[in-house]
């Protein structure tokens, strides 16, 4: 099982945002034997099929060059007219393969990777600092068990394709060793053949190791992006806050709330209690609600601050424990009661309209 660095277990799968975050830092899941197989496969098709072009404008540089070797002298006035064009003459003739060649692999790390800038790469202070380690990164570099698990299977791929382009020559062995006494058209046809062969070969044999290696990557991608059980603890207070914090501030909005319900008894027309425990306060006004609405209750405390404020703004206070009781229990704030207490709140609200 996968540690951090403060040897905690982790255990948990990588979250979305950790996942993101890592994408951001370039941290990614990328397999570099998919770009190379489509490289040798893409790259070696490409060149076969328009090598054509190519030949024909080096048959004709190095023609020029062949038949006019006599009638161009070597002084270094010449070498400095000649050597842009040279120059300009090689490019003209490699830029095409160059440009295939590099939109072959710019697809090929799109397509595993999408396209999106690592912002974070080296924008944040851990790891612009990481630039300067350079003794951990040649460790990381030669001596880390990773870096030793893809030498290994790099020997490996290297002996596999190696052992493929031997067997290929071998099974050519006759042909090759009487090149010589064929026609010379045919040599270029032949050794054309036989490059392109290997090339197949190869390309298709990449393709599965290529294959193997992506799937590798990906759930190593995601060994490498697990968390521990505090990382996770810390990336939810980190989204929904620290619970504390939380706690406090719904204890501060239930103040609030219990404050502007507490000053909202002076509209009361009666406050039922039994006496001590319970309050609630009742207001009814005909047209408004088919029935009289709670507008505050509470027990304990908030019943003793309701009795105040009730004394306070002269709000009659009636003592009926059983009603009380039930109207704390069964009805909400801000809600009418039920149609069966309808009868015994009456009975109160036409004693206290009595009173006024």
């Amino acid at each position: 099982m996968a540690e951090n660095k403060e040897g905690q277990e982790k255990s948990e799968p990588a979250s979305k945002k950790k996942m993101d975050d890592g994408r951001l830092r370039g941290q990614i899941s990328k397999s570099t034997d998919v770009t190379t197989s489509a490289v040798i496969l893409l790259g070696g098709i490409s060149i076969f099929i328009f090598g054509g072009p190519f030949i024909d404008n080096y048959k004709s540089f190095m023609g020029y060059f062949l038949q006019n070797s006599a009638q161009i002298p070597l002084s270094y006035q010449n070498f400095i007219d000649y050597y842009p064009k040279i120059i300009g003459y090689i490019a003209t003739i490699l830029l095409p393969i160059v440009l295939m060649i590099f939109f072959i692999v710019l697809a090929s790390e799109i397509g595993q990777v999408g396209l999106k800038v690592a912002t974070k790469k080296f924008s944040e202070f851990e790891d612009l600092k990481k630039i300067f380690k350079i003794g951990s990164g040649l460790k990381k570099i030669f001596f880390s068990s990773r870096s030793l698990f893809e030498l290994a299977k790099n020997f490996a791929k290297i002996g596999f394709l190696g052992f493929i382009i031997f067997w290929q020559l071998y099974s050519n062995f006759d042909d090759i060793i009487s090149i010589s006494e064929k026609p010379f058209q045919e040599i270029g046809s032949f050794m054309f053949l036989l490059a392109m062969k290997i090339t197949m070969i190869m390309g298709l044999v990449y393709i599965l190791i290529a294959y193997s290696d992506y799937i590798f990557q990906k759930w190593k991608h995601k060994v490498d992006m697990k968390m521990t059980k505090q990382e996770v603890k810390d990336e939810v207070k980190q989204q929904d806050g620290d619970p504390k914090i939380k706690a406090q501030f719904k204890a501060l909005i239930r103040q609030r709330l219990r404050k502007m319900m507490v000053s909202s008894v002076a509209d009361a027309d009666v406050v039922i209690t039994n006496p001590t425990h319970f309050a609630v306060a009742l207001k009814y006004k005909h047209g408004d609600s088919t029935a009289p609405i709670v507008i505050a209750k509470g027990i304990d405390f908030i019943a003793l601050q309701i009795r105040m404020k009730a004394e306070e703004f002269n709000v009659p206070i009636v003592e009926e424990p059983p009603l009380a009781r039930t109207l704390y229990q069964n009805v909400e704030v801000n809600q009418e009661i039920p149609e069966d207490l309808f009868k015994a709140v009456a009975q109160i609200l036409a004693y206290v309209y009595s009173l006024k």
